[in-house]
């Protein structure tokens, strides 16, 4: 079963189970007990939601967040960054295969609109697929801010039961890890070339150190599409990693994971490249499943303010072929299911090829595709005036294959894909 973590804020925590009850437990002697509270706080649309733990699907992390000086300094960049390389931790090393991130802050109402137009130009945390962050406030709430600061500390880790499973005082000292095993990174090395194109560095030397130290922890070699695989130990909190590159006349060598989104420029240092890899880097190198589940991804989007939910999936078609399958029929019996449950939903549907081919039938057989999963909903009782059918072809390349650039399947493979607009 995937999991989810929720991080919280406070000292102390409680095992009380209805809201208003005083019955707390000092935080030292907190972990393993349970919580079950329901809490009124506020969200970026100046509305109250009622935020809950447990998550019953999900662990969750809760970060108490101080964006501004009220006498206890502020959480700056420095300070997030750091966070995030402890949520990689989390996901790396936790046993967890999506998140969930509270970041909660603890505002008097007079600040309340500063915080809310603060967090729409520029949200604190990087958007990342690998997990989701909702930004709460409690917007002067006296009631709920005594409740808080009786259950949480700076950061606290919850189980889909609300078990309490760790707390910190400080980001710096918070750890939780329980695997020691070894993380398989895979990820493609290219340069750019005089027409502005990444080429593939192939036959490229590549090997992980230990932070500074000299101690080789993991190596291989790229292949002809730029692509390495190296086994790394999961303990250290930084790595760097190096590229032989000395016999290549190359100017520049950028870092990519094997789908093509970049990761960083590497570093010259002597006769190698490098960069320092961190926990969130890994965690974009690592072979790690992520929570696309269309229903669970609409469960959330049924209780939230959102008006729009967009889900990407890779419908599997033979070569040239636009009949649903067996294994997509699966993944459009959800999407039938969810558009019965809910009779005001509507719904887009936008089907994407990769670059082979010819753009004018790729476009065509995008056509195709997209209306043969609308005839499937419509046939299993979607009305069609709730659905449209939308074929982008290769319009909306999502990485550095375009037209004539040699890459591997599974970077057209990110290219491939079936994404679900849904509409309140």
């Amino acid at each position: 079963m995937k999991k989810l973590f929720l991080f919280f804020c406070y000292l102390v925590f409680t095992n009380t189970n209805v809201f208003g009850q005083t019955n707390s437990i000092k935080s030292a002697d907190t972990i393993g007990h349970i919580v079950n509270e329901i809490i009124e706080v506020y969200d970026t649309n100046n509305t109250k939601v009622n935020f809950k733990i447990p998550d019953k699907s999900h662990y969750t992390l809760v970060y108490r967040y101080r964006w501004i000086d009220i006498g206890k300094g502020i959480d700056n960049r420095d300070s997030i960054k750091l966070l995030e390389e402890k949520i990689s931790t989390i996901l790396l090393g936790g046993m967890v295969d999506n998140l969930k991130v509270i970041c909660l802050s603890y505002d008097r109402s007079s600040d309340y609109n500063t915080w809310v137009q603060k967090i729409k130009k520029e949200k604190p945390f990087k958007a990342s697929s690998k997990y989701k962050v909702e930004y709460y406030n409690l917007n002067g709430n006296q009631v709920s801010e005594k409740r808080c600061r009786e259950l949480f500390t700076k950061l606290s880790l919850f189980g889909p039961d609300g078990k309490i499973l760790k707390f910190s005082s400080s980001i710096a000292k918070f750890y939780y890890h329980l695997k020691d095993e070894k993380i398989n990174i895979k990820g493609k090395l290219v340069t750019v070339n005089t027409t502005g194109v990444n080429e593939p560095l192939e036959n490229v030397f590549v090997y992980i150190q230990a932070g500074n130290k000299i101690d080789t922890l993991g190596k291989g070699r790229t292949d002809k599409y730029g692509d390495f695989d190296v086994n790394i130990p999961n303990n250290d909190s930084v790595y760097t990693f190096k590229a032989d590159a000395s016999s290549k006349n190359i100017k520049n060598i950028m870092l990519l994971n094997q789908e093509g989104k970049k990761i960083s420029h590497l570093k010259k240092s002597f006769m190698t490249y490098e960069y320092k890899l961190l926990k969130a880097d890994i965690l974009e190198l690592a072979e790690m499943t992520e929570d696309d589940d269309i229903s669970l991804s609409f469960k959330k989007f049924e209780g939230s303010k959102d008006n729009k939910l967009l889900v990407v999936e890779d419908l599997i078609y033979g070569l040239d072929k636009y009949t649903v399958d067996k294994e997509s029929e699966e993944i459009l019996n959800k999407v039938v299911s969810i558009l019965k449950g809910n009779d005001k939903i509507k719904l887009e549907i936008f089907s994407h090829t990769d670059s082979q081919g010819d753009d004018a039938s790729n476009l065509v057989l995008s056509e195709k595709r997209a209306n043969a999963v609308a005839d499937y909903l419509i046939k299993n009782g979607i009305s069609k005036n709730r659905i449209s059918a939308i074929g982008k072809g290769e319009t909306q390349i999502r990485n550095r294959c375009f037209n004539s650039i040699a890459c591997t399947n599974k970077e057209h493979g990110y290219n491939r894909r079936t994404e679900f607009k849904f509409t309140k």
